[in-house]
């Protein structure tokens, strides 16, 4: 995989090579052109042969991919930056499940994804069974007016009225070509490079050409630029006429309702908003046209194949009399007096509002649907408010009322206008209050619920939102747009006034009751383990949303003891296990949150600990959300982490970090229980939790940080966790958890609770942590500090053991002693400048001179020589001295000090010494014709053997 790290531009053109890719040059100048003339590219493969002359020269490039049929009918979706910061993408991934294209488009996700410079996303698709379209703009919007460059503002000073636009979502496909990763520095006009974010060339996924048209069609539904809205397809508006009675045509754009002006062409998908979704009425292919489209009721076709114009707007009238009648719109007008439809029937005060019940058509006439005959009663009558089912529709109690001046049916809630001749509409669906809450904090929150049909079937939704949102309406339809809420801005002070004055109306009658912010321990005392326990539980973010439903049981807690059982003889999964366990301990006990750290260069069962120690609360697969990656922003795992008062949280992998002081500034702030401080709106907020974070990685997290007292906070193990044998033990183990998990967390608090309860049920809990404080004190100060860390894990093991929760005895404490008490490589800073300077050593082992090198006549490095390595013929062991100059720089650029640690080197016989020398470490080394003092390590301080030096 190549990646930001690893700019070999040749290995990179020939990992696309042999992917079946047709590879290009690109200059470095910021232009993003072909650094050769490319156009017999277009269907001719480039060859291996020009790949090394274009890219193993010292003259700086960046690499491209041409797309189409020259690389196998490759082609490229691109969601720009400014889509990605704008929610495009998240948009177009709910309307790709909403037409039934999920499964091609997570398979499309999850393939080869490129982050480009400016932030946006880079898809690819290999299309099957038919050719790759060349080109194309799927979505764009008008830019505002802070994005234009100087050159857009040079454009309208010479044509004011041109259009700005920037692009959100477009296609590279046949004949087109786009830059890849590891393309950066100069190659792009910001200096940053083309990031892999997964997958790779041979990861890219194979859609048929049917299934990759419907896609383009929903990403198509993203764009923005405004649409003319006079429509072109129906007679030129008429004035009123003089008595105030109502034409056919405007009486029927009133009334009829799109699904029946378009059955048997077109049905209905998804609506969010006032904007509705149509698609072929067979059910084949995505979206094809749109109604309602930014609150304008008009129809859009943006696919052939029917009888309307691509991307021209029809009214309700244009579209029924092209359908019907062949766009004739005096016998479609004809057709419709005959239904009943305008007959110099008086138009109501906001006539154009009101959804007035319909006519139904003679049984001979095939032209519309029979409807129901109008009612004639007077506007206030129809608010009757037994004329609506809140119990059968929203489940509320049968007493709930309609308040005076309103009236709720199945399309929506509406008031009596002031004169009392008509109903305006308030939303296009009903929408009511069904239930109030209050968390433990005090603060209010009410939870709205509406009937959504653009599945084609009625459905409850329902969203929790604040009671300050609610009771401002432009918010509320800000904040539920996206989810479908049915209203639109200019109603916003209706509906807040309706939301209002239907809790008013049943202030007794809508259930109350408790919710939960987040998971564990509430101010209350109580302690919620899952939103599935009955307290309902709605986060603070979004994002903590997926994270909180993992949190649920599966299978039963017998099978899940079954499972942990394998784990007795295997004492560092059996510490993450406790370590889950003693997480709700962390508040009775009064100790702050701390890191339990699980890493080693092996591959010996590091995630499945992790996964063992999850599944005490949470689903511990990947696709799971609790399961989290080091490869994110300090923000977002700062909202992780506010998920939580009580319960793990677990992040793995620490070398996918982008950036290490990430880690530092985790690690810094965890025992403080809090979030950064940050100006402005939701992020002046410092995000409270309560936790133990498990952390697991090939380095240690404290080789993340240059904090002195970083270590204190951090108990740590470089111990492989299933040892060398230990294989099937881990996926037995692994298999276990991953069908039986969340229940032995909920249980072990019922137990802590009762013993809380009982008289001085808190103090003998402290008493009992205490005691084990003592006995795991030490002559060192580093082992004092984390002694109350360690007794904590040792007092839950204890606990959970006496419940019968793990199915072992517990550890013994001379075993937790050798894991974190007694000296260890992560407890002190010598240990960890160790850890950086082997992994430098093992990087740039072609900088250390050897007699093979010498003896082919090898050159230094640029850099010079970092030291030799030689074979002592005596052990047959390599070992490797390095010059003293370049040990102290390379520990500098890593925060540590060299004079501060060589001592504890000597001491812990990482260094070889000579009592002939001054100082002892010293030791005299012949190289390259020279004779130099270097520090010489044993093999325990850096082990070099045969494949090492081969490397």
């Amino acid at each position: 995989m190549i990646d930001a790290q690893t700019p070999d531009m040749r290995a990179a053109a020939r990992e696309y090579h042999d992917a079946g890719l047709c590879v290009l040059p690109i200059k470095a100048d910021g232009s993003k052109m072909p650094a050769v003339s490319w156009m017999r590219y277009k269907v001719v493969r480039t060859s291996s042969e020009e790949h090394d002359q274009w890219f193993t020269g010292s003259k700086p490039r960046g690499i491209a991919i041409v797309y189409g049929a020259v690389s196998g009918n490759v082609e490229l979706i691109e969601f720009e930056g400014v889509a990605i910061r704008e929610g495009v993408l998240k948009d177009v991934t709910e309307d790709m499940e909403a037409n039934g294209l999920g499964k091609p488009w997570a398979a499309i996700l999850g393939g080869w994804v490129t982050e480009s410079p400016s932030g946006g996303r880079h898809y690819r698709i290999r299309v099957e069974g038919g050719d790759v379209p060349g080109n194309t703009k799927l979505a764009s919007r008008l830019a505002r007016e802070d994005e234009y460059t100087d050159t857009d503002r040079q454009r309208l000073r010479e044509k004011p009225d041109a259009r700005i636009v920037r692009v959100l979502v477009e296609t590279r496909g046949e004949g087109g070509y786009g830059l890849v990763e590891p393309s950066g520095g100069t190659v792009h006009a910001t200096g940053r490079p083309y990031l892999r974010v997964a997958g790779g060339p041979d990861t890219i996924p194979v859609i048929d050409a049917d299934t990759m048209d419907a896609i383009r069609d929903v990403c198509r539904m993203a764009d923005k630029l405004p649409r003319p809205t006079v429509a072109k397809t129906a007679p030129r508006p008429a004035a009123p006429r003089p008595d105030g009675s109502l034409r056919p045509g405007d009486d029927f754009e009133a009334r009829a309702e799109w699904k029946d002006v378009l059955k048997g062409v077109f049905r209905p998908i998804n609506t969010r908003g006032t904007e509705t979704r149509w698609g072929w009425a067979d059910g084949v292919g995505g979206v094809k046209a749109t109604t309602g489209r930014g609150g304008v009721d008009r129809l859009y076709v943006f696919a052939t194949g029917s009888e309307f114009q691509a991307e021209v707007p029809y009214s309700k009238f244009g579209a029924y009399a092209l359908l019907n009648h062949n766009s004739d719109h005096k016998a479609a007008a004809r057709a419709l007096a005959l239904l009943n439809y305008g007959d110099r029937r008086p138009a109501l005060v906001g006539a154009t509002q009101r959804m007035a019940p319909t006519v139904p058509a003679p049984a001979s006439s095939p032209d519309l649907p029979a409807q129901e005959a109008p009612a004639e009663a007077h506007p206030t009558e129809q608010g009757d408010p037994e004329s609506f089912g809140y119990d059968s529709t929203f489940g509320l109690p049968a007493a709930v009322r309609t308040p005076f001046g309103y009236r709720v049916t199945n399309i929506g809630v509406e008031v009596l206008s002031q004169s009392g001749e008509s109903w305006n509409k308030v939303t296009f669906a009903p929408l009511v209050v069904t239930a109030t809450f209050e968390d433990p904090e005090g603060d209010q929150y009410v939870e709205l619920s509406w009937i959504d049909k653009s599945l084609g079937h009625p459905r409850r939704i329902s969203r929790i939102v604040s009671r300050e949102t609610a009771k401002r309406g432009r918010k509320l339809i800000e904040h539920l747009g996206a989810a479908g809420l049915p209203a639109v801005e200019g109603d916003a002070r209706a509906v807040e006034k309706w939301l209002a004055e239907f809790e008013a109306e049943n202030v007794h009658r809508i259930p109350s009751e408790q919710l939960g912010r987040w998971l564990g321990w509430q101010d209350d005392g109580t302690f919620i383990s899952s939103p599935t326990e009955g307290i309902k539980v709605d986060t603070a973010f979004e994002e903590q949303r997926g994270p909180a439903r993992a949190h649920a049981p599966k299978g039963s807690l017998d099978a899940w003891q079954s499972t942990i059982g394998k784990l007795e003889d295997y004492p560092v999964p059996r510490v993450a296990v406790a370590a889950a366990l003693a997480a709700p301990l962390l508040r009775p006990l009064g100790l702050n949150s701390f890191t339990l750290d699980i890493s080693s260069r092996s591959t010996k069962g590091k995630t499945t600990a992790l996964q063992c120690a999850l599944s005490v609360w949470a689903d511990p697969s990947e696709h799971a959300s609790a399961m989290s990656n080091w490869r994110t922003t300090l923000y977002a795992i700062e909202k992780r982490l506010n998920l939580v008062r009580g319960i793990i949280t677990v992040f793995d992998e620490t070398m996918a970090v982008t950036d290490d002081s990430l880690i530092d500034e985790v690690l810094y702030q965890l025992p403080m229980n809090h979030g950064k401080a940050r100006s402005g709106g939701a992020f002046g907020n410092m995000l409270p939790w309560e936790t133990i974070l498990l952390s697991s990685g090939e380095r240690p997290a404290l080789s993340f940080t240059t904090s002195q007292g970083a270590a204190a906070r951090i108990l740590g193990t470089t111990i492989a966790p299933f040892g060398e044998g230990g294989g099937p033990t881990a996926a037995a183990a692994r298999e276990g958890v991953l069908a039986n998990h969340g229940h032995a967390g909920p249980e072990f608090v019922r137990y802590i609770l009762s013993g809380l309860a009982q008289p001085k049920g808190r103090e003998k809990l402290k008493e009992h942590h205490r005691s084990l404080i003592d006995e795991f004190r030490g002559d060192g100060d580093m082992t004092n500090r984390r002694a109350p860390m360690v007794a904590a894990l040792v007092l839950a093991e204890t606990l959970a053991c006496r419940r019968g929760l793990l199915p072992y005895e517990p550890l013994g404490h001379d075993v937790w002693r050798g894991l974190f008490t007694a000296h260890n490589r992560t407890d002190n800073r010598p240990e960890m400048a160790m850890d950086v300077l082997r992994e430098y050593v093992a990087g740039h082992a072609h900088e250390l001179y050897t007699t093979t090198r010498a003896a082919m006549g090898e050159r230094p490095p640029f850099s010079g020589w970092l030291g030799v390595s030689s074979l002592d013929k005596a052990t047959g062991v390599v070992k490797v001295a390095l010059l003293p100059e370049r040990v102290r720089k390379i520990l500098a650029e890593a925060g540590y000090s060299l004079d501060a640690v060589v001592g504890s080197w000597v001491d812990a016989g990482y260094l070889e010494t000579l009592k002939s020398q001054r100082p002892a470490h010293l030791v005299p080394k012949r190289f390259d014709g020279a004779r130099a003092k270097c520090l010489a390590f044993t093999p325990e301080g850096i082990a070099f053997g045969e494949q090492d030096e081969a490397a």
